[in-house]
């Protein structure tokens, strides 16, 4: 009976097929090293939790974050702004991407601080603030190059003086963002040299701001200078570090495990998967693991992707299929249905996936699919 309660146990995983494990306490790490290299009390850090926290989890991530080194969640859309709130987070909350019109009502009710670049934002959000009783919260986007979302640097003190002219609106703060801070130091200069400019015209025009943010996690470690009072870690505040602005102090918050499913050998010649892209160059053992595209394995690590099994690294063969993909474990001996496989992890580290997907190491963890459980670790 014992025997046969222990093979019980052993059969019931509570994740049999794929899952990432999420480690907290790497979180509250990497944003004390952030706040050991700003070493400065009167720098808040808005830990950026957009994206699902870039797969992390947006409400978990948030509640931990806000509790251990972060003052401000920074989200994407008032949707996600709303998901916070809902889920007890009182804790200032901005929404970095342009709100519609419609969105404005919510915006106000749900004490979001959004951002803005031009006179029609504001004046939805001075409609809601008086519909709803409460006083709009707007920080001034200006563009100093990205083009991307933001007023013209050149023209932005005009649009400030607009903007300060209704009654229901607290023109708090104002906000840019860099293109490209982590390799391309020449045009970040200019960025900076642009934002100092309009930070002077507004103060000589006599308008000031509460919060003036000017640094994302690149701009916040590098270019001391653009911080202002308020910074936004992304990447880093989860130990993604593909620069090493954290010159190694970065713990990896995310780990993403699939299993074994099935095995075969297979001969040299024989082609793989749909489409039978990939042939086999040597007499070989094939897994099947139980994850693909579907789950958020990008399919651009076809024939390129790694993955990590008995501490050895194995070669994905062929297309990533939505539900699978298919391994070489030649090389890992003793290979068995039910072994865990590291998608993410150890040896297979984001940056690492990122250039092989030739893609970014963003898209790498955000596109990890909720039907992925996520296991989080205090």
């Amino acid at each position: 009976m014992q025997g046969w309660f222990r093979a019980t146990i052993k059969l019931l995983q509570p994740y049999p097929r794929t899952w990432v494990d999420i480690d907290l306490p790497s979180l509250a790490h990497n944003l004390q090293v952030v706040r050991t290299r700003i070493d400065d009390p009167g720098v808040a850090v808005a830990l950026v939790t957009k994206a699902d926290a870039y797969g992390h989890g947006l409400v978990p991530i948030s509640r931990y974050a806000l509790r251990n080194g972060a003052d401000w969640a920074a989200v994407a859309t008032v949707q996600e702004g709303i998901a916070l709130r809902d889920a007890g987070v009182d804790a200032p909350i901005m929404a970095l991407s342009p709100i519609l019109d419609i969105e404005a009502e919510q915006a106000v009710f749900y004490d979001l601080d959004v951002l803005t670049e031009n006179v029609e934002t504001a004046y939805a959000m001075d409609a809601a603030s008086q519909a709803v009783g409460k006083t709009a919260r707007v920080h001034l986007k200006v563009d100093t190059g990205l083009h991307r979302f933001g007023a013209d640097w050149r023209s932005s003190v005009a649009l400030a003086k607009r903007l300060k002219e209704f009654s229901h609106i607290n023109l708090c703060g104002i906000v840019q963002h860099f293109a490209d801070s982590s390799r391309d130091h020449e045009f970040t200069l200019l960025q900076i040299k642009r934002w100092e400019e309009t930070l002077e015209a507004m103060t000589a025009a006599g308008i000031h701001f509460e919060f003036v943010q000017a640094a994302n996690s690149a701009g916040t470690i590098k270019y001391p200078q653009s911080r202002g009072n308020l910074v936004r870690v992304g990447i880093i505040g989860y130990g993604i570090d593909p620069f090493n602005l954290l010159e190694g102090e970065a713990r990896p918050v995310l780990r993403w495990t699939a299993r074994v499913t099935a095995l075969r050998r297979a001969a040299a010649g024989d082609k793989v998967g749909y489409s039978g892209t990939f042939t086999l160059q040597r007499d070989s053992v094939l897994a099947t693991v139980g994850a693909g595209y579907g789950d958020g394995y990008p399919r651009t690590l076809s024939s390129k992707g790694l993955v990590e099994i008995r501490n050895k690294q194995a070669q994905v063969l062929g297309l990533v299929c939505m539900d699978q993909i298919i391994v070489d474990v030649t090389d890992a001996p003793g290979a068995a249905i039910g072994d865990e496989v590291l998608l993410i992890g150890d040896s297979v580290q984001v940056p690492l996936l990122a250039t092989l997907a030739d893609t970014n190491s963003h898209e790498i963890v955000t596109r990890i699919m909720s039907r992925v459980p996520r296991r989080y670790h205090y």
